[in-house]
């Protein structure tokens, strides 16, 4: 079977919608289907709307990254002033591909001739063009949307009818499954209850042996963005501070850091002085970053699954998250964290507190969440759950 795997950004970027398809080709490919990736050459959501430096995006027979239009999101917001169109709401979040090149891939995907497109995330124009290629290929399209339903981005027009046409959607939690089906009229027998994964060799193989650390750390993975609420984090990190604790904040600098690192510069010297931040990592540090923590803590108000929560579970290790509804059925399912009261700080303090006063039910809690991934989110057992619908 011939695949096309279309995603806004491409990894190595910090992303869980880009990941996510990239790990399914992956797994496509162990399965001898052909492959073909097709991205924006950006490396984040904001690289969309600013011009960026960076070397030959590299194309060879398996990826294509095409450039896109950068200064096209004020024009389009001042056209749509008098327009009002929902078409010109999703083009402003882009990305919007320069038209040469993307008029030479065209022709490169309908060489390729594939059986099926999977496509994603939401609310990028990803998806726009996965009913476009899925029109003039004739081909099945698979939709993952990582679906935000507090965003109301998420909720345009042209972005639900993309769902509605698709021939499959692949769905992260049973919240999602249930939102579609109720609010967008979602045939249930389009729908595949995946979830993400991880890495079968990412999976703690034993128990490591610790000793008595001089210091304790809390750990953040993901984009600097405002909806992932460091600031929050850095502010209850503020409030409940000792000597033993540090806080690592590990990502991807977005258009909202500079506000982030207003607030720590803001802060008590030996406070910022107990908070590291890690930029760009390489995805093989992973490992080490949630090894090296003792909680992982994952304050963001919108999130359709939260990928960095099951990768800290494979490592056995306890997290403390928002209590939105997508981290919330995972947390409940899987007794693998404790749920805090989403924006408050108070709150999440006295997570952070219990967790590091009861250190058995910390462990307990980290050896919940391994069993959970191990038994349901490896990327096979993903994989071979969309591939039963789709193959079958």
């Amino acid at each position: 079977m011939r695949i096309l795997l279309l995603s806004h950004i491409f990894p190595k970027a910090i992303d869980g919608g880009s990941k996510v398809i990239y790990k399914l080709g992956q797994y496509f490919e162990s399965q001898q289907h052909q492959t073909l990736y097709i991205s924006s050459d950006c490396s984040s959501t904001d690289d969309f709307v600013k011009k960026i430096q960076h070397t030959s995006p590299p194309i060879n027979q398996k990826i294509i990254k095409l450039p896109v239009y950068h200064h096209l999101r004020r024009p389009l917001k001042f056209l749509n002033l008098f327009l009002k169109s929902d078409f010109l709401k999703v083009l402003q979040k882009g990305p919007i591909f320069k038209i040469i090149p993307f008029i030479k891939t065209v022709i490169k995907i309908i060489k390729f001739n594939p059986d099926l497109i999977v496509a994603g995330p939401l609310p990028t124009t990803i998806v726009l063009y996965g009913n476009f290629f899925k029109k003039i290929t004739k081909s099945k399209l698979l939709i993952n949307s990582s679906f935000h339903p507090t965003d109301f981005d998420f909720q345009q027009k042209p972005l639900i009818k993309s769902l509605q046409s698709a021939n499959f959607l692949w769905t992260l939690t049973q919240f999602e499954t249930d939102y579609f089906i109720k609010n967008f009229n979602i045939d249930p027998k389009k729908i595949i209850l995946a979830g993400n994964g991880v890495d079968s060799n990412f999976l703690l193989k034993r128990s490591k042996i610790t000793t008595n650390k001089p210091t304790t750390n809390l750990l953040f993975i993901g984009s600097l963005s405002a909806h992932k609420r460091v600031d929050l984090l850095i502010q209850s990190f503020s409030n409940f501070i000792s000597p033993k604790i540090s806080l690592t904040i590990a990502g991807q600098k977005t258009l909202f850091y500079p506000q982030i690192e207003k607030l720590v510069n803001s802060l008590d010297p030996k406070i910022k002085s107990q908070i590291k931040f890690i930029f760009d990592f390489p995805q093989n540090d992973l490992i080490n970053l949630i090894d090296n923590c003792d909680v992982l803590v994952f304050p963001s108000i919108q999130e359709s699954f939260g990928l960095v929560v099951i990768e800290s579970w494979a490592r056995q290790k306890p997290v403390i998250c928002a209590d939105i509804p997508a981290l919330k059925e995972l947390v409940t399912k899987s007794n693998g964290g404790l749920l805090f009261k989403t924006d408050d700080q108070t709150d999440l303090a006295k997570k952070i507190e219990f967790i590091f006063n009861h250190p058995k039910k910390a462990k307990e809690l980290g050896k919940n969440g391994y069993e959970y991934v191990k038994n349901n989110y490896t990327w096979k057992k993903v994989g071979d759950k969309i591939c039963q619908k789709i193959l079958f």
